[in-house]
């Protein structure tokens, strides 16, 4: 199912409210190495700014950041595998890594977001 994109009126908070109605319901996952919303973005940097920008609305869900910046992939996916995350947020090589190397399953995932309209100082998108 595909959903509206964000018209740039919404913050990424109230944007996920929207397109997410039923969150606080699905934040009982408990599945391990697995997220229910995924969001990819560009970079690190960004990654960061989203986790910060996602506190409205992710309540008392788990947040995990997925990127290759001073983060080790095992150290990534020891804690995909010790702790229940309901949300991911990421770069799409890290991403890619984590599945590849089997740290991450798609098999709970509800929603994947793509933070396409946002683009860096050199005009770049994701």
């Amino acid at each position: 199912c595909f959903v509206k994109s964000n018209d740039l009126t919404h913050s990424l908070s109230s944007y996920l409210k929207e397109t997410c109605p039923k969150w606080s319901k699905l934040s009982n996952h408990k599945e391990k190495k697995s997220v229910l919303l995924l969001v990819v973005c560009s970079s690190a940097h960004r990654t960061l700014e989203l986790i910060k920008l996602v506190n409205a609305f992710k309540g008392e869900a788990k947040v995990v950041k997925m990127f290759a910046k001073h983060i080790k992939i095992k150290c990534q996916m020891d804690l995909l595998e010790k702790n229940v995350t309901h949300l991911g947020i990421g770069t799409p090589g890290r991403i890619k890594a984590l599945i590849e190397q089997e740290g991450l399953n798609l098999e709970s995932l509800k929603y994947l977001v793509f933070d396409w309209n946002w683009r860096d100082q050199k005009l770049r998108r994701m």
